[in-house]
């Protein structure tokens, strides 16, 4: 099934305190994101500061990771 990499932020927190492995990233932001087009939310890491509603967009995945930024607009 082909899902789109637009969505919007569902839930996110932020982590200060990382695990030792992401240390070096620490602040960071884990978002929940409903994905338009279909039933389906993933956990995503978020590059830029967001707000529940805010539109987002898929910029690339990192050893596994989905990373996603806000669409500006």
């Amino acid at each position: 099934m082909e899902v789109s990499s637009n969505g919007s932020v569902y839930s996110f927190t932020d982590i200060h305190i990382a695990p030792a492995e992401f240390a070096d990233i620490a602040p960071y932001t884990i978002a929940l994101i409903q994905l338009d087009e279909a039933n389906v939310k993933v956990t995503a890491r978020v590059n830029t500061p967001v707000q529940i509603g805010e539109k987002v967009e898929l910029e690339k995945m990192d050893k596994g990771a989905y990373i996603y930024k806000r669409i500006s607009g």
